[in-house]
């Protein structure tokens, strides 16, 4: 499936992003919607699309010419403002809890989240309560945008929050991947087991 560009192309506007604090690095996902496609002309004044911070990664998908003239038809929901996650939970990753979190957001017509909806999103649902608290917590203070609802009104949104234990060291501790507006996921190493008996010597050449 080939991928088609006009002259102009995709025209993304990154700006630098200061957070006071610690912040782990993040990597986000950048898709093509008439929010973040320019055709023709690209106005230098416009607002960026995504600010990050130096050392984030940013995934750039380019859109196809059929699929970019349908989004135009569909609202967009953005994120204008957020605090990204400063890490796992601390109780949650003591306790080795884990699961999905699906938060549907009431958006006032200014942006501000106006009251919050979680559903566990997988079977598992003993860490529940703390990774819903953690997470509702977070997206409380993301102030949101859309292009296409009816002006002045309040819109919804629904994103997902991953709380993923990385056992086998795959990915850097507290690693965080940003897929905005939709979803978030959030990965730590298990906490070390200070109680756990120690490996068995080998018996062997022993008599």
């Amino acid at each position: 499936m080939k991928r088609a560009l006009k002259a102009a192309g995709l025209v993304v506007a990154l700006g630098s992003l200061f957070i006071q604090g610690a912040y782990a690095q993040a990597t986000y996902t950048l898709k093509p919607t008439p929010k973040t496609v320019a055709w023709g002309y690209y106005d230098a004044k416009a607002a960026p699309v995504l600010r990050v911070k130096s050392g984030d990664t940013v995934d750039i998908q380019t859109p196809l010419a059929s699929t970019a003239a349908q989004d135009e038809k569909q609202p967009i929901i953005y994120v204008r403002h957020l605090e990204p996650p400063r890490g796992y939970p601390s109780l949650a990753r003591q306790a080795r809890l884990a699961g999905t979190i699906m938060i549907r957001l009431t958006i006032a017509a200014d942006g501000t989240v106006l009251s919050t909806e979680s559903s566990p999103g997988d079977r598992d649902t003993t860490g529940f309560p703390i990774l819903r608290s953690d997470a509702e917590k977070l997206v409380r203070k993301w102030t949101f945008g859309c292009v296409g609802c009816p002006p002045n009104s309040p819109f919804e949104h629904t994103i997902k929050f991953k709380y993923w234990l990385d056992s086998e060291d795959i990915l850097p501790d507290n690693w965080i991947t940003m897929d905005l507006p939709d979803e978030v996921t959030i990965t730590a190493s298990p906490p070390v087991c200070d109680h756990c008996p120690l490996p068995k010597s080998s018996k062997k050449g022993t008599h």
